[in-house]
């Protein structure tokens, strides 16, 4: 734990350890690294305010267990989600599932009815009893974009899309039986002010029923202490790296102005480090810019 020399600093960084340690069980319970005997679902939504740790935390514990995981951010084009799936479901091996992390998920999951209910089917429940397999659907043809794949000679991904593709549907189908889907958003979806639509905020709710679903509720200080928690265990570059008086620095600096930060998530710690490391004499007033208003 790095050495502040306030009592209070220095319980806020012990209350940061608490609140990551409690969110990483949950992370490790979502993506299967636990010995879980049996799972009623295999799906996850954790949500929470900006800058406690959803991204950091899913991404560094699925590289921790060596688990095989793709991320896809918001804006992501359905045809690029579909080529991006289809190359990894095709090419898992026989003991292996893939771990989708839907980042920063509020529009691409929850902006309308149409587009939850797409999320909806792709994340249903397996029957293999039955046949039922839930599946990602993109009913748009992917002709075109085969085109262009084999003209840049990325046949690997032809290979995939062609392997999903049906002679009675336009598009690609695939199945998501092996695909277990983490779900990270700012929404507290247990909040009905959180939906201005009725008929959204009333399909929120049987979604919630079929998945795992954690809110991460924390105070600016506790946020501050996650912060302080993480970066006195981690440094923001491997290559460079800031001492513990650096390291303090930057934290103290940031909560002498966290109302005036345009973000306080950790990707802003990451900022504030790059100013450091490659401006020594003139970071401070780099990190000025970062405030609204500059």
């Amino acid at each position: 734990m790095l050495n502040f020399k306030s009592e209070m600093q220095n319980n806020l960084v012990g209350k940061g350890k608490l609140i990551d340690e409690q969110s990483r069980e949950f992370i490790r319970d979502a993506i299967g690294a636990t010995n879980k005997l049996v799972e009623a679902t295999r799906h996850t939504i954790l949500s929470g305010p900006p800058g406690v740790g959803k991204t950091h935390g899913t991404t560094d514990e699925c590289n921790k267990s060596n688990r095989k995981s793709i991320t896809i951010p918001p804006g992501t084009t359905d045809a690029v989600l579909a080529m991006k799936l289809a190359y990894n479901v095709y090419n898992l091996k026989d003991d292996e599932e893939l771990i989708v992390i839907l980042d920063d998920a509020d529009d691409v999951v929850f902006g309308d009815y149409a587009s939850l209910n797409k999320w909806k089917i792709a994340m249903a429940d397996i029957d293999y009893d039955m046949g039922l397999i839930p599946m990602l659907n993109h009913s748009v043809s992917m002709n075109n974009t085969i085109t262009q794949l084999r003209n840049a000679k990325k046949f690997d991904i032809v290979e995939a899309l062609e392997h999903f593709q049906s002679a009675d549907d336009v598009g690609v189908s695939i199945p998501m039986d092996r695909v277990r889907f983490i779900v990270l958003c700012n929404l507290d979806l247990e909040d009905p002010k959180a939906f201005r639509s009725a008929k959204l905020r009333s399909a929120v709710e049987p979604v919630l029923d079929r998945f795992n679903y954690k809110r991460i509720k924390v105070t600016d200080d506790d946020q501050w202490g996650w912060l302080a928690y993480v970066l006195g265990n981690s440094q923001p570059f491997d290559d460079y790296e800031l001492d513990d008086e650096q390291k303090i620095e930057l934290l103290m600096w940031m909560k002498s102005n966290w109302t005036g930060l345009r973000s306080t998530s950790y990707r802003t710690v990451r900022k504030l480090a790059e100013d450091m490391i490659n401006y020594p004499d003139t970071y401070y007033d780099k990190w000025q810019t970062k405030l609204k208003g500059n």
